[in-house]
């Protein structure tokens, strides 16, 4: 399977798990009330599972095998501190972020609330830029 194949079907997957996980089902429970075929969900969690594992064990290797055709522009990574206003009595009602990512003109805000769902569509939205 190539690259690009597997990396479709992974995220498909990981979808698929972090939606079995967070129904509080068990796992061939949720497959049968889904219409998963248990064989393929055990198998993609054991694909997934491996592909973590490798990663946290080898981390100087990058997550994308293609660095090399990155410019030096995106390769970089800086940091800005960021000043937060007085709080005001109806403060409780503006949005503050945890996280700032800026990215050419794009700049991303991100609570720590976000679901792990939604940071890796990010993560991945911004590695296919």
């Amino acid at each position: 399977m190539d690259k690009i194949t597997h990396q479709v079907r992974a995220e498909r997957w990981t979808r698929i798990l972090n939606e079995c996980m967070n129904s509080g089902m068990s796992k061939t429970a949720w497959c049968r009330a889904n219409g998963i075929p248990e064989k393929q969900f055990f198998y993609w969690q054991r694909i997934l599972r491996r592909e973590a594992y490798d990663a946290s064990q080898n981390p100087s290797l990058p997550i994308v095998a293609e660095t090399e055709q990155l410019s030096a522009a995106q390769r970089t990574v800086s940091f800005a501190e960021i000043k937060l206003p007085a709080a005001s009595p109806d403060a409780s009602s503006v949005f503050r972020p945890d996280l700032v990512i800026r990215k050419g003109n794009l700049v991303l805000e991100i609570s720590n609330s976000a679901s792990s769902e939604l940071l890796s569509r990010v993560g991945g939205i911004l590695h296919a830029e």
